[in-house]
C-alpha cells in the first residue's frame, strides 16, 4: 500500500524586519501529544509488508492523520513484479537463527604450520637440485674412469 498526499499551500509570511517566514498556519502545526501517541501506536503495531492489507489499522491511521493536514489522500495498492522486482518483500515475520559449531583455532594453526613445512620442504628440494646434479655428475665421472 502506498499513501500519497497533496498539500495546498498554507504559508503565511510575517514581515517583522528580519524577514522570518512561518511555514504552517496555526491549525496545521503538529501537536506534540498527538505525535507522541502516533509514535507509540506505530511502535506497538506490526507493520510488516505482508500484514498490511487495505483495511489495516496502520493504513487507516496514516490515511486519517494525513487527511487532517492535506487536501487529498490517495491509498494505492501495488505488488512487486515477479520477473524483475525492484524491491523484495520477505514473507516471514519470524525466522530462526541457525548457529553451528566450528573448528577451533588450534586446528587452523596446526594446518598453517603443516602448509609452511610442506612449502619449506619443496623450497629446499628445489634449491638442492643443482647440488645433487653436481654430485651425480661427479659419481658418474668416477665410475667411468
Amino acid at each position: 500500500n502506498l499513501i500519497l498526499g497533496k498539500r495546498k499551500a498554507v504559508v503565511s509570511t510575517q514581515s517583522t524586519g528580519d524577514d522570518s517566514i512561518t511555514i504552517f498556519s496555526d491549525y496545521a502545526v503538529p501537536n506534540g501529544a498527538m505525535l507522541d501517541r502516533s509514535v507509540e501506536f506505530l511502535s506497538r503495531t506490526n507493520r510488516a509488508a505482508v500484514l498490511l492489507q487495505r483495511d489495516s489499522p496502520v493504513i487507516s491511521f496514516l490515511e486519517q492523520t494525513l487527511g487532517k493536514y492535506i487536501s487529498e489522500v490517495i491509498v494505492s495498492e501495488f505488488k512487486a513484479s515477479k520477473k524483475d522486482p525492484e524491491f523484495q518483500f520477505y514473507d516471514q515475520t519470524e525466522t530462526k537463527l541457525f548457529s553451528y559449531n566450528v573448528k577451533p583455532a588450534v586446528f587452523d594453526l596446526f594446518l598453517a604450520i603443516a602448509v609452511f613445512v610442506y612449502l619449506g620442504a619443496v623450497y629446499l628440494f628445489v634449491k638442492s637440485v643443482p647440488v645433487m646434479m653436481t654430485y651425480a655428475y661427479q659419481l658418474r665421472k668416477l665410475k667411468s674412469s
